[in-house]
């Protein structure tokens, strides 16, 4: 039994990590100054389960390699310092593992993409890039602007972005700016020549390289936008006559792209009123598994529609219905801005003072969830009616919640569209 236990402590010990050695001279291996030569990532999942790399991010395991490392007490990755285990050391290798507690773009400038071993009163210095986990780009402000305009992409890690790529291939390096505190957002000005097929854009910064969702210029997808592309059916409160001066007048975000319509022109849409603008249901989706696979699930696809709003939002929403004659509630998506949460709260809508889009992915209606972008069209196919499209609708959203004062904002709308909303997956290492 005592044998047992003891050899169960030697075990633990040898696991546990430590953040220092008592031998400051090396126990086992030399007096000599530690040196890196290199550093390897280490992944089982991948192709090269060793790579030599010039960049590791947060929580990923690393090997350093190089010499005279028995003896090492301390190690600093961007001056953080770091946990490791002896018993995962040799005297030329050394396995451990990026702390998320290390920082990245915050570090230092003296220590910022370094890592520091020390040995008694010798130490090392290696220069080498650690990045926060990998980014990830969600939305952004305007997903079919002009060029010229000066739009947000948001999403997460999107820290010190250099260069982004548009469809076309047309690269911007110059007047990015970056929200590099939290990482959250990054505005760039949209270049001339952004092909029309569309796509994912690619962004590159401190944290590496990401591909936004395929949605951007996503023109094969317009089902309707007031000038060359054409499926009014009818309308009630609103029509198909072409509403064409620039709006806003002012500013270097978004404006009008030729002809648009509004919803609430008054501005006083009474308390459970609504105004609806219906496209030819058949027409539309004829042609769109053709450009979208239907295969494709319904998180991943959805409407989106360009909109500018004038002044505060008070009250309403915007229904945009598949399928029509199965009940208002039924094969529909709803835009709710004033309604977070399932809560009326009218401050919760900053308007942007420009046009800006909304996305709508099909998963929203519960009717569905869970299914794919051929059962959107089926459903279509069997309605009722053979009409799809947006409702301004002053009465609340699904629960009762609801304010009953007349919406007294204007919503102007154009480029209704179907896209695709995946994101491409993007590689460190593009062999792998």
């Amino acid at each position: 039994m005592y044998i047992k236990y003891l050899l169960l402590f030697g075990l633990i010990a040898a696991i546990v990590p430590f953040n220092s050695c008592k031998d400051d001279n090396g126990s086992g291996g030399d007096s000599s100054a530690p040196v890196i030569k290199a550093v390897y990532l280490e992944d089982a999942q991948s192709s090269v389960t060793d790579r030599k790399v010039d960049f590791a991010r947060l929580g990923q395991t690393i090997r350093l390699e190089g010499e005279s490392f028995l003896g090492v007490n301390k190690l600093f990755i961007n001056g953080y310092e770091t946990q490791f285990n002896p018993s995962l050391m040799t005297n030329t290798s050394m396995w451990l593992q990026i702390s998320g507690k290390v920082p990245t773009v915050d570090a230092p400038d003296d220590v910022r993409n370094t890592i520091r071993l020390e040995k008694g009163s010798q130490s090392c210095v290696y220069d080498f890039e650690i990045r926060s986990a990998a980014p990830a780009i969600t939305g952004f402000s305007h997903s079919m602007p002009q060029a010229g305009d000066r739009i947000t992409v948001y999403g997460t890690g999107l820290q010190e972005i250099t260069s982004v790529t548009f469809p076309g291939n047309v690269t911007v390096t110059d007047g990015i700016v970056s929200d590099n505190e939290e990482g959250t957002f990054f505005e760039v000005t949209v270049p001339q020549g952004v092909s029309d097929d569309g796509g994912s854009v690619t962004a590159v910064g401190a944290n590496g390289g990401v591909y936004s969702p395929a949605c951007f210029n996503f023109k094969k997808g317009l089902i309707h936008n007031f000038d060359d592309v054409q499926n009014y059916s009818w309308g009630s409160g609103v029509d198909n006559t072409a509403l064409t001066a620039v709006i806003p007048t002012t500013g270097d975000g978004p404006k009008s792209q030729g002809g648009y319509q509004v919803f609430n022109a008054s501005g006083s849409l009474g308390s459970g009123a609504d105004q609806r603008f219906w496209l030819n249901s058949t027409a539309v989706f004829s042609n769109i598994t053709n450009i979208i696979p239907g295969s494709t699930s319904t998180d991943n696809c959805g409407v989106q529609m360009d909109i500018y709003v004038e002044g505060a939002w008070n009250s309403g929403v915007i229904r945009f219905v598949m399928a029509d004659g199965s009940g208002s509630s039924r094969y529909c998506m709803v835009y709710q801005p004033v309604y977070p949460n399932g809560a009326y709260d009218a401050s919760a809508f900053v308007n942007p003072g420009c046009w800006f889009t909304i996305t709508l992915p099909f998963s929203l209606s519960s009717d569905y969830a869970g299914k794919t972008l051929n059962d959107v069209v089926a459903s279509m196919s069997a309605a009722a009616y053979k009409q799809t499209g947006p409702w301004f609708e002053n009465s609340g959203i699904a629960g009762g919640v609801f304010d009953p004062v007349p919406a007294t904002e204007k919503v102007y709308f154009d480029n209704i569209r179907i896209v695709p909303l995946t994101s491409p997956a993007y590689s460190d290492f593009p062999d792998n």
